[in-house]
């Protein structure tokens, strides 16, 4: 199995401690880690999707500039389905759900995670999050959550391409 990887801007990207923006009065900022393990997966073949329920004109903004600076093309902004929003990215690459990885935090992931062939959260998702999560990172949103969960989904394609 091959993983690709959608990720969720809410929480599991963004950090508190940073400047790079605020939404809603809330500093947000893409931790190093993520950029780091965002570009390396990229590097290695993942296609990266980022799927964000944030509908606001500045937050959907906001969105945008963060994917341009991780150069993640397929962007889904305002998604309130985001099942649909990974059915649409698997159609458009050419990828079986049961390929991808998606990571979410909060009750409106959970749809996508039932469809995703691995579903991942961070240590600090919601509690029905984390009770459907395939795997649960020890890490928390924006604290090194992407980067565990890139890791591992880089791991499985190396040891399945080696094997």
């Amino acid at each position: 199995m091959t993983l690709d990887k959608p990720v969720d801007l809410d929480r599991d990207l963004t950090g508190a401690g940073i400047a790079g923006g605020s939404l809603r009065g809330r500093p947000i900022a893409v931790l190093g880690l993520a950029r780091t393990g965002i570009a390396l997966a990229r590097a290695d073949g993942v296609v990266v999707a980022l799927i964000s329920g944030e509908s606001s004109p500045d937050g959907m903004a906001l969105v945008q500039r963060y994917a341009d600076k991780l150069g993640i093309v397929d962007v889904y902004r305002g998604c309130h389905d985001k099942a649909a929003a990974l059915r649409d990215f698997a159609a458009a690459h050419h990828i079986e759900l049961d390929q991808i990885c998606f990571i979410g935090d909060d009750v409106i992931d959970l749809p996508a995670m039932a469809v995703a062939g691995l579903s991942a959260a961070p240590a600090d998702a919601h509690a029905s999050v984390l009770a459907k999560a395939d795997y649960v990172s020890r890490t928390a949103g924006g604290k090194g959550a992407v980067r565990e969960v890139l890791d591992l989904v880089v791991g499985q394609r190396d040891a399945i391409a080696s094997s």
